[in-house]
């Protein structure tokens, strides 16, 4: 019974937190409050009796991953600036967008979600996660990686459109050599 209860509640603290992330305009915030719903997330996993997965969740994401995001955003060095005014005909667009989704996803959920346990034990040791990850699921894997990888270089990109460009002038004179006579 206390088991149920402690899962409940890193479940709701998880979700508060994930909720968060999405929410607030901070985004040092956002990414500490992911932090706090992977934490809780690995909670999850140990008690679902799966400690390995546990302690991938807060090595690899809470841990690396999160330091890749911190890394990021305070490289973008986001001020705060004055909000443009929002336009109706967008902010209708973006909320019929999400709610579309909101609604196609309870749907596929309802439809396709399997109710039943998979017969036998759950494995979740290095050896079986290994054998699935660069066997069954390498491609997606690898997809995600790539993926990441290419927002980061966006976000370098689009954080270096903002700032001024260097004066030629300048930057020549430092590193030429004098000339007499010219």
């Amino acid at each position: 019974m206390i088991n149920f209860v402690i899962f409940f509640f890193f479940a709701a603290l998880a979700v508060i937190f994930a909720l968060m992330v999405i929410l607030h305009r901070n985004p040092v915030v956002s990414a500490l409050s992911l932090v706090v719903s992977l934490f809780s997330l690995a909670v999850m996993y140990i008690l679902l009796e799966v400690p390995f997965l546990a302690a991938l969740q807060v090595i690899i994401y809470a841990g690396a991953i999160m330091v890749l995001f911190l890394f990021v955003i305070m490289l973008l060095n986001l001020q705060r600036r004055r909000e443009e005014t929002t336009r109706p005909v967008q902010q209708f667009l973006g909320f019929t967008a999400s709610a579309a989704f909101a609604v196609a996803l309870i749907y596929y959920l309802a439809k396709y979600a399997v109710m039943t346990l998979p017969n036998g034990p759950f494995l979740a040791d290095a050896r079986t996660i290994g054998i699935r990850l660069f066997e069954t699921y390498f491609f997606p894997f690898e997809m995600v990686s790539i993926l990441l990888l290419a927002a980061i270089v966006g976000a370098l990109l689009l954080s270096a459109r903002g700032l001024p460009s260097p004066d030629p002038e300048r930057s020549e004179g430092a590193n030429a050599p004098e000339v007499p006579g010219r």
